[in-house]
């Protein structure tokens, strides 16, 4: 039986870096402008990352759960927006960072993360 995905907000340290905790990838990279890297780096163990302007990342076995559309245009958000849809992912030990920026903006980003890796995105 699959479990709603278990949450982790971080509200003080939230321009930290994300990493999988199943394999260890840095997914969400904060210093990517100043490296000249990827701000975002799926691995397989990836089911989104995004934000409260819109998805960077989707994976096929996310978008499937939700019946979600491929283009991010059509997607119709709950009333609590991106963070309430990222919400509703279920997967086994399935877990979502969420980081909060403070006032006055209180921005969200979101990393989900799945123990299981999607074979499909692997290749």
């Amino acid at each position: 039986m699959e479990k709603t995905i278990q949450r982790v907000e971080i509200n003080t340290n939230y321009g930290t870096s994300i990493f999988c905790p199943y394999c260890g990838q840095k997914v969400s990279n904060t210093e990517a402008g100043e490296a000249g890297e990827e701000w975002v780096n799926p691995c397989p163990h990836t089911l989104f990352v995004a934000h409260d302007e819109g998805f960077e990342y989707r994976s096929e076995r996310f978008n499937n759960q939700l019946g979600l559309p491929e283009d991010d245009d059509d997607i119709e958000l709950p009333e609590k927006g991106i963070d309430g849809l990222t919400d509703q992912a279920a997967a086994d030990d399935a877990v979502k960072f969420a980081a909060y920026v403070g006032p006055p903006s209180f921005f969200g980003s979101y990393v989900g993360f799945s123990s299981q890796p999607d074979d499909e995105e692997q290749g």
